[in-house]
């Protein structure tokens, strides 16, 4: 979820999202009826129409080599097969007419960050979020913009435009653009407190009405979250969200802001914040005059919908949830390609699990691993719903399938999911033998894509009881 957008709705209306707020924080807000967002953004293009955007796939040497010799910046998509996030941008903003102004000033890269062959790229360009989009210089391969997440196409629009001026010209009009453009360079270099520094700076010196000033918020507040430095970052949500236009840039700051406040100490003021900024998010969620994606919407419920649950509200998390499936299942009924509608599948499985109905994620997952074939992901989450209806040889069966179509890091979650399942069984000692197989497997992989905190889980179940309950 990323960029800004144009004025949609006044400055009080945007007060309102925290003033509104603060009137409910410390109780439990009623919650409209089930809504279902119009789609006022970018619907899929039917496949016989042909997108503005074309992508050269996991081949950095050759769009490097394009770029060099038509002198334009490279723009690289840095994605995932499990990210919907990633998925969601490949099916509903590449593909809008709304992206064809900047169709030809860059050459198009789209790099499966999961890819053996794609290692040294990750490497040089490592990433903690997906997607993260790049532009890069291609006469010294040094990184103008870092941008993470998502962004509707008018969103993206601008911001990329900024970046290829920046490219050619290296500077920006204006101390406020210039301060952006060095914060976006420092971001992408891993300079986190430079970036910090001149983040501030763009805010500091901008102009009233500022276009960007969403954009440098957001930057920001990102950059504030990755470095645990949780009060200026929920200090940062509440002076700023009211100052940023509707848009996806207002839910990021948002979504930033409520999840410093989660994790602040019992008694900050940070924590105390949380139900207020919780209270804010919800109603972004839950007004569909927001323009933001479909899938940001639904991470919007998915963290609202925690909140509740972790505040022990299950009458408010069982609303919010069932907001949240009706949303998303009219916008897959509306998804003109199956993949598209597949961007949903994830979370109408979360949801489904919310509401305590993981059977009704088995038809569309069905659906979508016939669709699918060769796509790990329905059967992962086909497993996923089977084991919390703890039919366990059936989600046995299903993460077999997933594992014999898995790649890259992400299959020792795979892993790690089977080993849940037959644990879950009663089945230990053949769960610690999934956890060996698995740290066995990482081995193969580049040192950089071996997640830490997993593979200390899987060592640790790899030695833990061998003998299931039963043989005891």
């Amino acid at each position: 979820m990323r960029g800004p957008t144009p004025m949609c709705s006044s400055p009080l209306l945007l007060s309102a999202y925290l003033g509104l707020a603060g009137a409910l924080a410390g109780c439990a807000a009623p919650i409209p009826p089930p809504v279902v967002a119009p789609p006022t953004t970018a619907t899929a293009v039917p496949t016989t129409v042909k997108p503005p955007v074309t992508f050269i796939e996991d081949d950095y040497a050759g769009a490097l080599s394009l770029a060099r010799s038509t002198g334009k910046p490279l723009f690289i998509d840095a994605w995932a097969p499990w990210c919907h996030t990633c998925l969601s941008m490949r099916s509903y903003v590449f593909t809008d007419e709304a992206m064809r102004p900047v169709a030809v000033q860059f050459v198009w890269l789209a790099i499966d960050t999961e890819k053996p062959e794609n290692a040294a790229f990750v490497a040089r360009y490592p990433m903690q979020f997906w997607p993260t989009l790049w532009v890069v210089d291609p006469k010294t391969e040094q990184p103008a913009l870092k941008w993470l997440g998502s962004a509707t196409a008018k969103e993206l629009v601008p911001l990329l435009t900024d970046a290829a001026r920046g490219v050619t010209s290296g500077t920006l009009e204006g101390e406020a653009a210039a301060a952006m453009l060095r914060g976006q360079h420092a971001s992408a270099e891993g300079k986190r407190s430079d970036a910090i520094r001149e983040y501030r700076a763009a805010l500091a010196a901008a102009p009233p009405r500022w276009a960007q000033r969403g954009r440098a918020d957001e930057a920001l507040i990102s950059e504030l979250w990755a470095a645990k430095d949780d009060a200026a970052c929920v200090t940062l949500a509440e002076e700023e969200m009211a100052k940023i236009p509707s848009g996806t840039s207002l839910a990021n700051v948002g979504l930033f802001g409520l999840q410093c406040a989660r994790r602040s100490p019992e008694g900050s003021p940070g924590k105390v914040l949380a139900p207020r900024l919780a209270r804010a998010v919800e109603q972004l969620a839950l007004d569909p005059g927001v323009p933001i994606l479909d899938d940001d919407r639904s991470g919007l419920f998915e963290e609202v919908v925690d909140d509740r649950e972790s505040d022990h509200d299950a009458a408010g998390a069982h609303s919010l949830a069932t907001s949240w499936a009706t949303f998303l299942e009219a916008r897959a009924r509306a998804a003109s390609t199956p993949a598209a509608r597949a961007v949903f599948d994830a979370h109408r499985l979360l949801a489904y699990v919310a509401l305590g109905d993981a059977g009704r994620a088995l038809p569309m997952l069905a659906e979508s691993e016939r669709d699918f074939p060769d796509d790990y992901n329905p059967p992962a989450r086909m497993a996923k719903a089977l084991l919390e209806l703890r039919r366990y040889d059936d989600a046995l069966g299903a993460v077999d399938r997933a594992l014999g179509k898995g790649y890259g890091p992400r299959k020792l979650r795979l892993y790690s999911l089977k080993a849940d399942i037959l644990a879950a069984k009663g089945d230990l000692e053949s769960a610690a033998r999934i956890a060996g197989e698995a740290v066995t497997y990482s081995g193969t992989l580049p040192e950089g894509e071996r997640p830490a905190a997993l593979l200390a889980d899987l060592e640790k179940r790899r030695s833990g009881p061998k003998l299931s309950p039963a043989a005891k």
